[in-house]
């Protein structure tokens, strides 16, 4: 069964314009740059679930079909799908899992720039993912 994408891919269509809006407004406004920047973390947030949970799925039913739910860490999820070429590297995708957690439970200065970097390269890496699929989508 095909994977439904569109939705990860307008995900990081999102994000991809919360980025480039942050980086055009940012001399504008220090309240303005902070609202843009909390609109990239929260765009990363959901397109790093979106991008997790599209991996365990084509895994489950291209690798793992007699397991309905197969139960994998995260970071076993990410080796697996390097393994298969889902991903280019899983060192990068383990970075964003930290990042997605500190951003998702704590409020911290630091942490929020953590998260913005994240969000900046894990595009790459989610168009990366999304090429994958695409063409093994069948």
């Amino acid at each position: 069964m095909a994977l439904e994408l569109d939705t990860l891919n307008k995900a990081l269509d999102t994000l991809k314009v919360a980025l480039r809006l942050h980086e055009e407004k940012k001399g504008e406004s220090e309240e303005l740059a902070l609202a843009l920047r909390d609109s990239v973390i929260q765009r990363f947030e959901y397109t790093y679930n979106l991008s997790w949970i599209l991996m365990q799925r084509w895994i489950a039913e291209n690798v793992n079909p007699e397991s309905a739910d197969p139960v994998y860490t995260r970071k076993e999820l990410f080796r697996i799908a390097a393994r298969l070429g889902l991903i280019a590297d899983p060192l990068h995708w383990f970075s964003y899992h930290k990042a997605r957690n500190i951003s998702a439970h704590t409020y911290k200065e630091t942490n929020a720039e953590e998260a913005f970097k994240a969000a900046v390269a894990m595009v790459e890496d989610v168009d990366y993912l999304l090429a994958a699929l695409a063409k093994r989508n069948d």
